[in-house]
């Protein structure tokens, strides 16, 4: 391939997490156009396939979060058109954001993970699964959008009213402890932060939209042999879903148990300001167009 492409960016979307796409997506064409790319913004819907077939793009740089974007359905539609992507491609994307999939695969290969179940949302006051504390969360959704934890009967009538749309729900077990992300560059390289929530736990607004109050700890507040541990968890994590590219995976350590759960992967990790990835890379000397770089290079 030529040195300057031109890269079809994909940003906005039909998910919930449509305003992160584009805070994502800002980011990402600055940089593309620092680093000499042509850059073609798509607010990517329904009608993808025309732009593609209109533009036929060099790449397709996935800016994407949530369903439609992260969950496979967007690749299987560039996969026709045979152009190279970045992140990781169908089946992981399928995988990792279907959360009983994924816990399945984890489970199997003996990760710990939080006991999940998976119910119609007006069957959560049918039985009693958990003593509270317990979270409830969507089975497919990124970046915490409708993440709970329950804590009272209270709460969890507050939650199935405002989650009615669902129809169905997670229901798992609350692990107690620390939150550690650790962010992986394709094959082999790691790094890792702890996660200091201004909020009950690392929520949607704590991710994007604290100005600074959520504390990000790198390196993690571990021991060297721990931060090893959860490095090489989470890669085998990435090579077991099959993920390509950049992913991040979320865990906790038990704080009974000093164990680590893996909670999830996510195969489009957010690139805003405060986004995780981006800030262990630069932690690890490799600056924001540096991290786009190797990016449109792994996707070749």
């Amino acid at each position: 391939m030529k040195n300057s492409l031109n890269i079809m960016l994909l940003y906005g979307g039909i998910s919930a997490e449509r305003e992160i796409s584009i805070i994502t997506a800002k980011a990402i064409s600055e940089s593309l156009n620092n680093i000499g790319h042509n850059v073609i913004e798509i607010d990517a819907g329904i009608n993808l396939a025309v732009d593609l077939n209109k533009y036929k793009p060099d790449l397709v740089f996935n800016g994407l979060h949530g369903t439609w974007g992260e969950d496979g359905e967007v690749q299987k539609i560039i996969e026709r058109f045979k152009i190279p992507y970045t992140h990781s491609g169908v089946e992981a994307s399928q995988i990792a954001m279907d959360k009983i999939k994924s816990a399945e695969i984890f489970n199997k290969n003996n990760f710990f993970h939080p006991k999940t179940y998976l119910i119609k949302i007006n069957e959560i006051n049918k039985q009693n699964f958990f003593e509270y504390p317990f979270v409830l969360k969507p089975r497919s959704e990124g970046s915490s959008v409708g993440v709970g934890i329950i804590r009272s009967k209270s709460d969890r009538e507050n939650y199935i009213q405002e989650n009615m749309f669902r129809k169905e729900i997670l229901i798992q077990q609350f692990i107690k402890g620390p939150e550690i992300n650790v962010a992986i560059f394709g094959n082999n390289k790691t790094g890792s932060l702890e996660i200091d929530p201004k909020n009950e736990f690392y929520d949607y607004e704590s991710k994007y939209f604290d100005k600074g109050q959520t504390k990000h700890i790198i390196p993690p507040r571990l021991n060297v042999d721990q931060i090893k541990e959860v490095e090489k968890l989470a890669l085998n994590a990435h090579h077991l879903i099959g993920c390509k590219g950049i992913s991040r995976i979320e865990f906790i350590l038990d704080s009974t148990s000093k164990q680590f759960y893996i909670l999830e992967l996510n195969t489009q990790p957010g690139m805003t300001p405060t986004s995780l990835v981006p800030e262990i890379a630069k932690y690890h000397g490799v600056n924001f167009d540096d991290l786009i770089k190797w990016m449109i290079e792994d996707a070749k």
